[in-house]
């Protein structure tokens, strides 16, 4: 190399051990070039645009995907995620004996969160407890004790497992374990959270949407309800396989389902979905968020309102947009591998809403980002449910605000602009006005006959309250 620093003779002639070792620069410099090249470009997020891609078999893209739960398996060799959905038919083309053949519980693989392959099933049959008939929702899938679990609903248990013999109704959590994130997967004999009994007889609660959230000192949680009872928190035992302690209640009855918790700085963020999930082009799920300090909550929302109370609070955060995606919810909160968070959730096209019309809806598995602004998540710039090319997740390393810069500002909103006005001056409705059930003749006036003008309308019997000195209607 010495050679190589000696400057050049006077006359021109260059030495030929400084070629050489020149030659042998440019090549190293160039490779080193490309190198670098590569490395930023490979470290530019790809693009994606919903719905994800979940290629079965063949090619064929999966139809459906309801309730998905994501888990990145820590043990593998490269960054590989696993999707597992909720069982339901995935493909037009498979029928069994019965009809549309329903997968129990597919799982998908991938390696960028965008491109997803098939990989199995996780039963081939319904597992005891279950009836040969029951429905197995909402997976969710979590590495604990150096294996990998796989909780779930069980909608109908069998009768040596119900407190009431003979119902389809008794629904509960069950789990299961496999030495992979892909089975083969082992039922514990035993149920996580048995049948709870709403009334007498084949009423029972809604045992739905389990949800574990583990903290750094090794404690685990589990979450889990619905409609039917309301949604509730309780310590898991250390073998992930029973429940200890209490209940605690999170969601209100008849309000909130599919908890997804995870924890953000020095807070825990539930968040859930409401309304019906499948009602076809008139779903109406959306996906509500409120924080808490403990995991047992109380979980407020930005005005402070207890999503368990009977005025139930929860911030919306995932609303419908407008544009073809209506019914977003269930979904599952993580983040890649540089650290940025998203949400994996289904929503249903409104152009193509049933897989088979009119009772099974169709829903797919969306992917949008989340970021933290002011406390509080906000899902695709607050835009709801995207529809646009958008980059996508990082499967490496590496910083999160540079692979994702920030989004762009929510779009301005249009002004109000009013159609007509109306002050109900005269003695006739104005013909814009037109009945659908026209009230008796008494029950409305219009212009004078109002009194002081404008429109009176009779909208019920008052209910008179009588004191000693004074009488109120």
């Amino acid at each position: 190399m010495s050679e190589c620093l000696t400057p050049a003779p006077k006359h021109g002639n260059v030495p030929r051990p400084l070629v050489k070792e020149s030659r042998v620069s440019a090549r190293i410099s160039l490779s080193a070039l490309l190198a670098a090249l590569a490395t930023t470009a490979s470290a530019e997020a790809p693009t994606y645009k919903n719905p994800l891609n979940l290629r079965l078999p063949g090619g064929e893209l999966a139809q459906n995907c309801a309730d998905p739960a994501i888990l990145r398996d820590r043990q593998a060799d490269k960054p590989t995620w696993y999707l597992y959905c909720t069982t339901d038919p995935v493909s037009r083309k498979e029928k069994d004996a019965k009809g549309w053949r329903f997968r129990l519980m597919p799982i998908y693989r991938s390696h960028d969160l965008i491109d997803w392959t098939f990989v199995t099933d996780a039963f081939s049959e319904r597992p005891a407890p279950a009836t040969a008939t029951a429905g197995l929702w909402a997976p969710e899938p979590v590495y604990l004790n150096g294996r990998y679990y796989l909780y779930y609903t069980i909608t109908d248990v069998d009768d040596a497992h119900s407190p009431e013999p003979g119902c389809d109704a008794d629904s509960a959590i069950g789990v299961a374990t496999s030495a992979s994130p892909v089975g083969p997967w082992q039922p514990a004999p035993g149920l996580v959270v048995a049948p709870r009994r709403a009334a007498p007889g084949c009423k029972f609660h809604w045992t739905y949407d389990p949800d574990v959230l583990t903290q750094e000192d090794g404690r685990h949680y589990l979450y889990y309800g619905s409609y039917g009872g309301g949604m509730f928190v309780q310590r898991l035992a250390s073998d992930g396989l029973a429940l200890a302690g209490a209940p605690t209640r999170v969601g209100t009855t008849w309000r909130y389902e599919g908890a997804e918790v995870v924890k953000h700085g020095g807070h825990y963020y539930l968040f859930a979905s409401a309304t019906n999930c499948c009602a076809g082009p008139l779903t109406g799920y959306a996906l509500y968020v409120g924080r808490a300090t403990r995991p047992e909550g109380p979980f407020l929302d930005r005005h402070g309102i207890d999503m368990a109370a009977a005025r139930v609070g929860g911030t919306p955060v995932l609303p419908q947009s407008g544009n073809r995606w209506i019914g977003p919810g269930h979904n599952t909160v993580f983040q890649d591998g540089a650290g940025q968070w998203w949400t994996i959730y289904h929503a249903v096209d409104r152009n193509e809403p049933y897989f088979a019309a009119p009772d099974l809806t169709r829903r797919l598995a969306m992917l949008d980002r989340v970021d933290w602004v002011d406390g509080w998540p906000v899902v695709a710039g607050g835009r709801g449910p995207s529809d646009t090319k958008l980059p996508g997740p990082s499967a490496v390393a590496g910083d999160a605000a540079t692979l994702r810069p920030p989004l762009d500002p929510p779009a301005a909103v249009d002004k109000a602009r009013p159609l007509w006005r109306e002050t109900f001056a005269g003695t006739r409705l104005a013909p814009a006005w037109q009945w659908l059930r026209r009230p008796p003749a008494g029950d409305w006036k219009v212009g004078k006959g109002a009194g002081k003008g404008g429109l009176a309308w009779r909208t019920g019997r008052a209910t008179c309250m009588a004191t000693s000195t004074r009488r109120r209607c």
